[in-house]
């Protein structure tokens, strides 16, 4: 087998086999290994080709998402395993851990701050969000007891401010108080704020 290349977009080298694309790799990965057009290829070393550069495609993807906003090793990985395989995103996830790119720790405290803060969602929330991101049980335990949750309050704050006038009839209370079901809180701690509040409980 016969192999040549092709200069693409940016720093990417397209890699034709016996005239016919195969893949394409980072420029600095082709001229390291020396790999010259016209060159004969055996399948082993093509196979070694093509692992390396899922490999390094999938890494470089892994930095450019983490330049963005912070992710979880499984919800990095699950990403990367769609494009590039299970293989190559394990090695990836792998290296980008030793350089310390990925914390699940840091992530969970992040993540569940910005659920509280932000979202205004309940302990119940967030703690199922955090699992659906892959943190362990332990981490997420440690970090909800750092958040100063009061639901009632919350509620109230809420139904004072950013739902004020929001609850006139009787669809509008049926409305909020699913909406603040689905945010985490129970029924027994929505129902007390409407009480503070004064506000009619819907029959639901």
């Amino acid at each position: 087998m016969k192999i040549t290349s092709k200069q693409g977009n940016g720093n990417k080298i397209h890699i034709y086999i016996d005239g016919e694309y195969t893949l394409t790799v980072y420029d600095d990965y082709w001229y390291y290994n020396g790999f010259k057009d016209g060159t004969e290829i055996t399948e082993e070393e093509l196979a070694s080709l093509k692992e390396e550069a899922g490999f390094r495609s999938a890494y470089e993807k892994g930095i450019t998402y983490l330049s963005m906003r912070a992710y979880s090793r499984k919800e990095l990985y699950d990403k990367l395993k769609l494009k590039y395989g299970k293989e190559s995103a394990e090695r990836a996830i792998a290296k980008m851990l030793d350089r310390g790119y990925i914390d699940d720790e840091s992530f969970c405290k992040e993540y569940a701050r910005y659920l509280f803060e932000v979202k205004k969602y309940d302990i119940k929330r967030i703690n199922y969000e955090l699992k659906s991101k892959g943190i362990d049980s332990e981490t997420i335990d440690n970090t909800i007891k750092t958040l100063d949750n009061e639901p009632i309050s919350r509620i109230i704050e809420m139904l004072r401010t950013k739902y004020y006038n929001k609850a006139e009839t009787e669809k509008d209370r049926k409305k909020l108080v699913n909406r603040f079901v689905r945010m985490g809180y129970s029924f027994r701690d929505i129902r007390e704020a409407f009480s503070e509040c004064e506000i009619e409980f819907p029959s639901v």
